[in-house]
């Protein structure tokens, strides 16, 4: 990967094979060739949202974050998730990478897009599998 557009297709691919979200927002700013910002809202049937803010640039072929925001919640607004790489928590292992989790906040490295929605579907399919 030698650029911030490749970086953003790939990530749309990934937007495109995400069961039933419909993208409320979706917006690129390329900076230069090795930086952007992609701001993305999804919208789940249930009203459950994911949030994803990231501004990355390409180095030696690899997207690195400068940073970052995944915000899931619910579908009444209840905060599920959120990792984000704010400066806020220095306690952390991590730090600044953490995730909110609920009321908690919890020491972890920062996930890819990909493993962003990973998460997303596995609990969706918990909290289908549950109704049944």
């Amino acid at each position: 990967m030698n650029s911030a557009e490749e970086y953003f297709n790939q990530v749309q691919q990934l937007i495109d094979h995400t069961p039933d979200a419909v993208i409320e927002r979706y917006e690129e700013q390329l900076l230069s060739e090795t930086r952007g910002v992609l701001r993305i809202r999804l919208r789940f049937p249930d009203d459950a949202l994911l949030e994803i803010s990231e501004a990355i640039v390409i180095v030696a072929g690899e997207p690195h974050s400068i940073a970052y925001r995944y915000h899931y919640q619910g579908p009444s607004a209840e905060l599920v998730f959120r990792y984000d790489d704010a400066p806020h928590h220095p306690e952390i292992p991590t730090h600044p990478d953490h995730k909110h989790s609920g009321n908690q906040v919890l020491s972890g490295p920062h996930p890819s897009i990909d493993q962003v929605l990973l998460e997303v579907a596995a609990i969706r399919e918990r909290a289908r599998q549950s109704k049944v």
